[in-house]
């Protein structure tokens, strides 16, 4: 490629620029690339830009590497709390996938979280809000009904044909029965 011809006040406005580029903060790192693309020689100048250039690079390599022990550090914390919930709540393999059902849904990282959510969710059976073994196989029951006007409590089918009139009567009943001072006949657990 040939040289243009021009005139020493072009010159001299193109030569100010390239100064100017050259030393400008912002602009030295860009116009030192282009420099290299057209005169390898003249980059020469630059020396500070590839040295720069050089230094961001292993300052970026040394970054990303930490960043990753950091990930791997964080990923590892991640798996044994995992580790320790599984064992400490005894998780199966389903309760598990539904713990990681639950840390997507909200967003979380934390395994206890997730599972006190799951266990809140799930609560284990309660022994004591079950009734006795015996009780279940073969087992009816009677549901609650009000004494009647003898005083034996009502059939359940009398009681639910007119719940209102035979509450009202019993409540009637043992107001009247406080009142005497003597303790319903409800309470003397008669049938």
């Amino acid at each position: 490629m040939t040289a243009p011809k021009l005139s020493p006040a072009d010159m001299d406005r193109l030569s100010r620029l390239s100064y100017d580029l050259a030393h400008n903060p912002k602009t030295r790192a860009h116009f030192a690339r282009l420099v290299e693309e057209v005169d390898p020689q003249s980059a020469k100048a630059f020396s500070d830009v590839a040295v720069d250039r050089k230094l961001n690079a292993f300052m970026q390599k040394f970054e990303n590497e930490r960043l990753q022990e950091r990930m791997a550090g964080v990923q590892n914390a991640r798996e044994s709390q995992k580790q320790q919930v599984i064992k400490k709540r005894g998780y199966s393999a389903e309760q598990v996938q539904e713990l990681e059902k639950i840390q997507t849904a909200y967003g979380l990282t934390d395994w206890i979280a997730a599972a006190d959510i799951y266990a809140t969710r799930n609560p284990p059976d309660n022994p004591d809000l079950k009734p006795p073994p015996e009780y279940l196989d073969g087992s009816t029951w009677d549901f609650p009904t009000v004494p009647g006007p003898d005083g034996k409590m009502l059939p359940f089918k009398d009681y639910i044909s007119n719940p209102r009139k035979y509450s009202n009567n019993t409540a009637i009943q043992m107001i009247t029965d406080f009142k005497r001072g003597r303790l319903p006949s409800a309470f003397h657990g008669n049938n």
